[in-house]
Formats: C-alpha cells, sequence, structure tokens
C-alpha cells in the first residue's frame, strides 16, 4: 500500500509535460476539438471514439491505441508522459488497487489533464 502511495504522489506533484497545451484531438490526432471521449473493450486494439463535433456517432478509432502516434489519446496524452511545470494529471479509476473481488458493472479509468499557466485554454 505505501508503494501505491508513493506512486500517486510521484504523479499528482512531478512536473509532467514539455510541449504546448494539451486539447482534445480528433480521430486521428491532427486537430483539436472541444471534447472526446474513448472507448476501448477488453482484448480490442483501436477502441470506439466519440467526438464534439459528432456527439452520438461513435467512430472506429484511427490506430491501435498502443501505438505512439495516430490517434487521438497519443496526441493529447503526449503532454503527461514530458517535463513541463504548466501540466498536470491526475489518473483515475474506479478498482482500487490491492481489493481482490470488486463488484462492479463497469470498469471506468481515464486521465484528466489541467494546463497550470494564467493564458491556458485547457
Amino acid at each position: 500500500m505505501l508503494k501505491i502511495l508513493h506512486l500517486l504522489a510521484v504523479f499528482l506533484f512531478t512536473d509532467l509535460s514539455h510541449s504546448q497545451t494539451s486539447k482534445c484531438q480528433n480521430r486521428d490526432g491532427t486537430d483539436n476539438v472541444d471534447w472526446t471521449i474513448v472507448y476501448k473493450a477488453p482484448g480490442q486494439d483501436n477502441g470506439k471514439i466519440i467526438l464534439a463535433t459528432a456527439a452520438g456517432a461513435w467512430d472506429n478509432g484511427a490506430q491501435a491505441l498502443s501505438r505512439d502516434n495516430g490517434h487521438s489519446f497519443a496526441t493529447a496524452l503526449q503532454n503527461v508522459v514530458r517535463d513541463n511545470g504548466n501540466i498536470k494529471f491526475l489518473a483515475y479509476n474506479n478498482a482500487p488497487p490491492g481489493v481482490a473481488n470488486v463488484k462492479t458493472k463497469s470498469n471506468s479509468k481515464g486521465v484528466i489533464i489541467l494546463a497550470t499557466n494564467a493564458d491556458s485554454t485547457a
């Protein structure tokens, strides 16, 4: 449990990005959109994506989510893995670590990215 708390502290208090302000991206990661949601079922590589410009219309993901580029979340999350004092993130998971047999009807995981500079649009 102590290791998990240490890891969480590292993620929350370390400067994590060195690029432009994080923005949601379109299906292939080439243009900004207001918001986007990706759903990836177990055993599925590309997932499904829904964009602010087409709310209610799920589309197939452009590339496998394990690739470094070519899809919405690779471009948006590149700011999480680089060193920049103006970008912070919070990752969440509804299944607590180290707790066996959690009863849930769904699994929820995600990342919230925040830009802390005053002129940020994120």
